[in-house]
């Protein structure tokens, strides 16, 4: 009797062994079951460093015949922890729903909370950085939007709605270098430039959340959505982030260096549809309300004008992986740089000192 108990253990064993690599097979030769179980590995990874944000806004009410502080919810938003410290990467959009007067309460997925304090908001992109203070905090990996093609698999996370906490829908990256005019939440346009386009639904509350790859790095920010065209959305590219992020972290604000012009980024639709002479580069051209080159800006004094297109700037050239604002973040205010530019039908060489953004 004994014997058969011993024997029934090392057949059952012997089975629960065979079982790793029984999956491993079938997921080796399914590839949509390979691709799930990316994907929630994926999302897995990013959650605990993934936080929403209620934005609140304490006002004086009158309340039987006196005057008393109520808080009162402005919004809410998606925001994702970049340094162990406390950093939080999110959207201008999602910090400016209360003005200057608003208060953030960060929560984790383990429903862990915080007050948070407004560090900086990038005058040139819809991005800000947030702090919560504590140590040993996760964080989420940075990935390289550079990297991205059409049809790379992509997950979007957030606070859905401002109520459905780290929800997540997948997609493709079904478009790269866009370029879009933006509504915000004052009914204000916004220039929103070298955006990601893909088809995983981004929904309000969703902006300032993490646009993940399978490997759970985060390469863009969610930042838009289309609303007259089904599941399209938008993400600034994380790419586009980082010199923010350095620069919160190496001088404890947000510095942007500026040449001073609007402009869209050329590729063969852009160059079709206005007849130019490239297929690539930077088309200065004015947007919205914002001129295509700026009074006293250092595009003003290098002498470029409306209709330039900008081809290199230090000998590298502009196009859709290697945007105008890619290249001038990174450099310093006061650095001089040299633009090759097509005016007509000639190029000619000018000299800009870059100065720095003015804060928004």
């Amino acid at each position: 009797m004994l014997k058969s108990c011993y024997r029934l253990i090392i057949i059952n064993l012997l089975i629960m062994a065979s079982w790793p690599g029984q999956v491993m097979a079938a997921t080796q030769s399914n590839p949509a079951l390979a691709e799930q179980q990316a994907t929630i590995t994926a999302i897995k990874k990013a959650l605990p460093a993934i936080v929403s944000i209620t934005v609140s806004e304490t006002t004086k009410q009158k309340i039987d015949g006196q005057l008393v502080n109520q808080k009162i919810r402005r919004g809410s938003g998606t925001g994702f922890i970049i340094s162990s410290d406390g950093l939080i990467l999110t959207n201008r959009h999602v910090v400016n729903q209360a003005g200057d007067k608003g208060e953030y309460r960060i929560r984790f997925q383990s429903g862990k909370s915080y007050y948070a304090q407004l560090i900086d908001k990038d005058p040139l992109n819809d991005l800000a950085i947030l702090k919560i203070f504590d140590k040993n905090l996760p964080t989420i990996q940075l990935g390289n939007s550079q990297d991205l093609v059409m049809g790379t698999t992509v997950i979007a996370i957030g606070n859905a709605l401002g109520r459905y906490q780290n929800s997540a829908t997948k997609g493709i990256v079904s478009g790269i270098g866009r370029n879009l005019s933006a509504s915000n939440d004052n009914g204000q346009d916004e220039l929103l430039t070298n955006v990601i386009q893909t088809d995983a639904q981004i929904n309000p509350g969703n902006s300032g959340g993490p646009l993940i790859d399978l490997n759970g790095r985060v390469v863009g920010i969610n930042v838009a959505r289309d609303a007259s065209g089904g599941s399209i959305g938008f993400a600034i590219p994380i790419d586009d982030a980082k010199p923010v992020i350095d620069s919160v972290k190496k001088l404890g604000r947000i510095v942007r260096p500026r040449l001073g012009v609007s402009y869209l980024t050329i590729n063969d639709d852009l160059a079709l549809e206005k007849d130019l002479p490239v297929n690539q580069g930077a088309l200065i051209s004015a947007n919205n309300d914002q001129p295509a080159v700026i009074a006293g800006s250092p595009a003003e004094r290098a002498g470029i004008l409306p209709g330039d297109i900008i081809l290199e700037i230090n000998a590298q050239k502009l196009n859709e992986q290697n945007s105008l604002l890619q290249i001038i973040q990174k450099y310093q205010p006061n650095q001089k740089i040299g633009l090759k530019i097509q005016r007509g039908d000639k190029k000619i060489i000018v000299q800009a000192t870059l100065d720095e953004f003015p804060n928004r």
